[in-house]
């Protein structure tokens, strides 16, 4: 299977926070980030809950992905515009999700720069 990916993503295990687009929140762990996008670890009651045309959450939904304020380089909360792109079930209660982001603005765009920079530098030394 040949990979195609846009962009190079990063392991990038920290926790965040969810808001769907009925104001639901779950927390979660994210797994890597890429200039593209968040891959998230979610579990299978939030999966559930921020479905938005099925049963289960799946391509096309949008959902938010907040990073907190020490994460996001000390100017408060990041909230982020997420559109899901894949959704796997990995044990009957743990799914991940890679999702794309929508719509970052300049500020955002530089936060996330600054993520993927330390990220990288762990990863590669």
């Amino acid at each position: 299977m040949q990979e195609r990916r846009l962009y190079p993503r990063f392991p990038w295990a920290h926790s965040v926070r969810l808001r769907g687009a009925r104001g639901e929140q779950f927390q979660a762990m994210s797994s890597d980030i890429s200039v593209g996008g968040i891959g998230l670890e979610l579990t299978r009651e939030s999966v559930v809950a921020l479905a938005q045309g099925g049963h289960i959450l799946g391509p096309g939904d949008h959902l938010r992905v907040v990073l907190p304020a020490d994460v996001a380089g000390g100017r408060g909360e990041l909230d982020l515009r997420c559109r899901v792109r894949e959704v796997r079930r990995v044990s009957q209660e743990k799914y991940v999700a890679g999702t794309w982001f929508e719509q970052l603005d300049p500020g955002s765009e530089d936060v996330i720069d600054g993520l993927i920079e330390v990220a990288q530098k762990a990863r590669w030394g």
